[in-house]
């Protein structure tokens, strides 16, 4: 051939007749064509964590992950380490970022001024995982966020892992260690919730880690063997899977794990014992609850005066106590349990129900649900219809006496046996406004007109003639409401270490009056309900403090509490809290005592329930997991179609490296892949002169080659200049139209810098 024999075959290539026995793709694109099967089968299970399953955001992070793997393929290959580095770090910035938008994270979190709330939020969600039962149904959203971010994050970390640049040992990262990784995707659900079909997903796995490992190694006379003696191995796997399941573990870790889990749930006893506190106060968060006003948080109604303290009881078996006459009062509020373990669900007010979705519940008494399964643990979740009345003073002024039926079952009270001068066992109070007397309950049975006598004769005597003296002060139900908290709060002294005595609570309003929230709350409503107004301690948590940037109350240990709920007619039960503010329930209700009844927070609305601040009416299908998002599949398209584009980019910027018929020098190289690109791969036998004869359309095209050739053979310092690229650029694509010109660019790009051993 000459000078100007310029072979386009690899020296020694075997003719294109041959079988081929060279590799089936560049190891870099056959990685990553393993990579995408695999990680989507494993990425299938870890969206099946939830419920309902979030494959569709799970593939969506394959892709992703993919697309970070392509580009690390692309910028790896660079001889320059400024574009490596570049590459690196988009790449891992970019699986970050995609994982938290795909998760369904706001995107405002993902600014600078948000990363508090982010990581605290992400924080709790993680911190949810050992106590969620999987599949997921929780309404804790950021338990959602975070399991879609960690399979994503897993996802693209193996990625990473399989194709970062190795430049120093000539190779694209560690397969196996990314086969670890896309393990742990696979096998962590397959752990938390159990395979359906185990033997065949396992199989499955099987030939598609095996592919991912193998295939960038296999030739094509190699593959057919190959695929025979994986299948082989793996039917003869399942064969003997089955007889090496066993009922009980080889290794039980579940059992490990929780020995050497530390108990981080705090639990708490609600009945009134008026000795010393002794619940938890570290000051460590409890609870999160979104609700669209502030409330206290009730977990049980002590509704029965046993003598000497408040009990909760299932004495009351109405099937309703209150009256739900006001719609504005009804609303929607999501719990997160954070720190503690109980059976009962924490509502507000009267608990109408709670919503499918969390844990399952049944009404135990009147306004307060308990679990029908485990009890409530760190992770747990779930929705409740409330009603809490919040009515203006004007409106309990006037709620009037007629006091509903049930409502006689909140006027009764036990007496204590010693120190004792009746028989009586419990006293029946008349409803205020009423001219009918107490009745008792004696041994023999009970008298309708025997309740004073017997009260007087008790050790409560003197609490009762005081509410009497109260009473006939007011006019009003509400007004005896008042008076009596102002009295109660009247001299005393906040303290967490009262003394003990026979009858606490008339040691705490005539003797030393010291106490804290159940002293100050168990003896308003014993004076309550001697006056004739329906009374009940409600023990649970105060408000809490609230988080404006996630939009949640933030209740802790210490603001375990107790207050009194009374009642009134065509309203319904109203809270009040006559303990000081200096109680460990730091946040009470600001206009909660003596100044007047709740009001509603000065604070944003959440649009909970219905629509803006209209809550739906209990059993209305609309409030059935009324706070949670809806998917933003606009989004998920989007980035869906981004990765896509990202990932075939890659794929196809990837094959500039791929020379037909294996590389030649550096100065023809270029020109060898344009035509390839173009579809005019030229014989292996074609020289430069002849392509001059067969491609020159003007004479920068030509010049091009003569380029080529001077610096090739002529020992020119420089190849072909931009001018040339550009003109053979135009030569390439002429005649294609819009098609042929993106084809040209991808066949000749534009090269900024320097490439190789001249410049373009």
């Amino acid at each position: 051939m000459g000078a100007h024999a310029v072979r386009f075959g690899a020296p020694g290539a075997v003719p294109r007749e041959a079988p081929a026995t060279g590799p089936l793709a560049s190891p870099g694109v056959a990685r990553l064509v393993g990579f995408v099967p695999l990680a989507g089968f494993a990425a299938l299970q870890w969206g099946a964590l939830l419920t309902p399953k979030a494959d569709g955001s799970l593939l969506l992070g394959v892709l992703a992950a993919a697309a970070a793997g392509g580009l690390l393929l692309v910028t790896g290959r660079d001889s320059r380490r400024g574009v490596r580095i570049a590459g690196a770090a988009g790449a891992t910035v970019g699986v970050f970022v995609f994982a938290l938008v795909i998760a369904g994270v706001p995107l405002r979190l993902l600014k600078p001024a948000g990363w508090d709330e982010l990581a605290s939020g992400l924080g709790q969600g993680i911190e949810s995982f050992p106590a969620i039962t999987v599949p997921y149904r929780g309404v804790d959203e950021w338990v959602r966020h975070a399991l879609v971010a960690s399979g994503v994050m897993l996802t693209g970390a193996a990625a990473l892992i399989a194709f970062w640049p190795r430049p120093k040992a000539r190779a694209t990262g560690h397969p196996i260690a990314a086969a670890v990784a896309l393990g742990a995707l696979y096998t962590i659900p397959i752990v938390e919730h159990g395979p359906k079909a185990p033997y065949l997903g396992g199989a499955v796995f099987c030939m598609l880690l095996a592919a991912f490992l193998w295939l960038e190694r296999m030739r094509a006379d190699q593959l057919g063997v190959a695929s025979a003696c994986l299948l082989a191995v793996t039917v003869a796997a399942g064969l003997v899977a089955p007889h090496l399941d066993r009922s009980s573990p080889w290794l039980d870790y579940e059992h490990i794990a929780e020995d050497l889990q530390p108990e981080k749930a705090a639990t708490f006893s609600w009945n009134h014992s008026y000795g010393p506190m002794s619940w938890p106060r570290d000051g460590r968060e409890v609870l999160r609850i979104q609700a669209s006003r502030q409330s206290y948080w009730k977990t049980v109604n002590l509704d029965e005066f046993d003598g000497l303290r408040w009990i909760d009881s299932a004495r009351v078996a109405s099937v309703v106590d209150t009256e739900l006459r006001h719609r504005d009062w009804l609303e929607t509020i999501r719990v997160v349990d954070r720190g503690v373990r109980t059976r009962q669900f924490v509502g507000a007010g009267h608990t109408l129900r709670v919503l499918p979705g969390g844990p399952g519940a049944v009404q135990v008494e009147p306004g307060t649900f308990e679990t029908t399964g485990k009890p409530l643990a760190p992770g747990s979740s779930y929705q409740a219809q409330v009603y809490v009345p919040r009515a203006s003073g004007r409106q309990l002024r006037t709620a009037g006496t007629r006091y509903p039926e049930f409502a006689n079952n909140y006027l009764a009270v036990d007496l204590p046996r010693t120190p004792s001068h009746t028989d009586a066992r419990a006293v029946r109070f008349a409803t205020y406004g009423s001219h009918r007397p107490a009745g008792a309950d004696y041994r023999n049975g009970f008298q309708a007109g025997g309740g004073e006598q017997a009260i007087r004769a008790s050790a409560y005597a003197r609490m009762y003639a005081l509410a009497q003296a109260l009473k006939a002060q007011t006019k009003t139900p509400y007004a005896f409401v008042q008076a009596v908290l102002e009295r109660v709060q009247n001299g005393a002294t906040y303290s967490e270490t009262p003394p003990p005595a026979r009858v606490p609570l008339m040691d705490f309003m005539f003797g030393n009056r010291l106490g804290y929230c159940q002293q100050f709350s168990g003896s308003m409503a014993l004076l309550l309900r001697m006056g004739g107004v329906p009374a009940r301690v409600a023990s649970g948590f105060s408000p809490g403090r609230f988080d404006r940037k996630r939009g949640e109350f933030v209740v802790r240990d210490d603001d375990a509490h107790s207050w009194v709920e009374a009642y009134f007619p065509g309203i319904g039960w109203e809270t009040f809290d006559p303990t000081p503010a200096a109680s460990p329930a730091r946040s009470q209700l600001s206009d909660v005592g003596p100044s007047g009844p709740t009001q509603a927070a000065q604070r944003p609305n959440f649009g909970l329930g219905q629509a803006g601040d209209r809550p739906t009416l209990a059993g209305d299908p609309r409030a059935r997991l009324a706070a949670r998002k809806g998917t933003n599949w606009t989004l998920i398209a989007t980035l869906g179609v981004l990765a896509l584009l990202l990932l075939a980019a890659a794929v196809i910027v990837g094959r500039r490296g791929r020379l037909p018929g294996g590389p030649l020098a550096p100065e023809v190289a270029e020109l060898q892949r344009a035509l390839h690109r173009t579809g005019r791969t030229p014989p292996p036998a074609t020289t430069l002169s002849a392509l001059e004869r067969t491609l020159g359309g003007s004479d920068a095209a030509l010049g091009y080659l003569r380029a080529v050739r001077a610096h090739r053979y002529g020992g020119a310092p420089r190849g072909p200049t931009t001018a040339h690229r550009r003109a053979l650029r135009r030569e390439l694509a002429s005649g294609l139209g819009f098609a042929g010109r993106l084809r040209a660019w991808w066949a000749v790009p534009p090269v900024i810098g320097r490439r190789g051993p001249y410049t373009g």
